[in-house]
């Protein structure tokens, strides 16, 4: 949580495009090595449900997200797609993607109103404790979201891994 609270945020875009009405949120990269230790951390949970080990995209970061108050971040899926990447070339966001992905609670429930993590089919929503991981496939089938943010910051650490033995999950 140091890292968010030191590091200089800057506007997060959805499809490379920022659009408060769409996604009110600010990333900050997070170094290799903190990456790293939360993929470690995380690796045998991932291998026990997905079954299979998750590994480190070296040519893309981890992110940290900081929601303040607004819309969050309407339903959509991981999964990159063309107009991402394009759009990266010019504006200097992050293009992460990957075969899982990882959000890790850095802040408590009761320190923002609102910011579920929310997902359509089946329809389940999400404000667990800090600590807690959420991992789930980064494709088109699985649509998910951040629920307004109503008061406070919601503050989430997102890892997008490859996945070793056993492809896809």
């Amino acid at each position: 949580m140091d890292h968010a609270k030191t590091w200089t945020a800057r506007p997060r875009t959805y499809q490379g495009v920022i659009d408060e009405s769409l996604r009110k949120s600010e990333y900050i990269e997070v170094p290799p090595s903190l990456e790293e230790l939360v993929i470690s951390h995380c690796a045998a949970h991932v291998r026990g449900h997905f079954g299979i080990t998750p590994t480190r995209k070296p040519a893309q970061p981890a992110v940290i997200y900081r929601y303040g108050p607004g819309v969050g971040f309407v339903a959509h899926h991981d999964e990159v797609t063309d107009v991402e990447r394009e759009r990266a070339r010019t504006n200097g966001q992050p293009v992460v993607g990957g075969d899982l992905t990882l959000v890790i609670w850095l802040n408590t429930p009761d320190s923002y109103g609102g910011g579920e993590l929310f997902f359509e089919h089946p329809a389940q929503d999400f404000k667990p404790p800090s600590g807690t991981l959420v991992a789930f496939p980064a494709t088109r089938n699985h649509i998910h979201g951040v629920r307004p943010i109503t008061r406070g910051e919601r503050v989430t650490l997102v890892v997008r891994t490859d996945a070793e033995g056993g492809g896809a999950p």
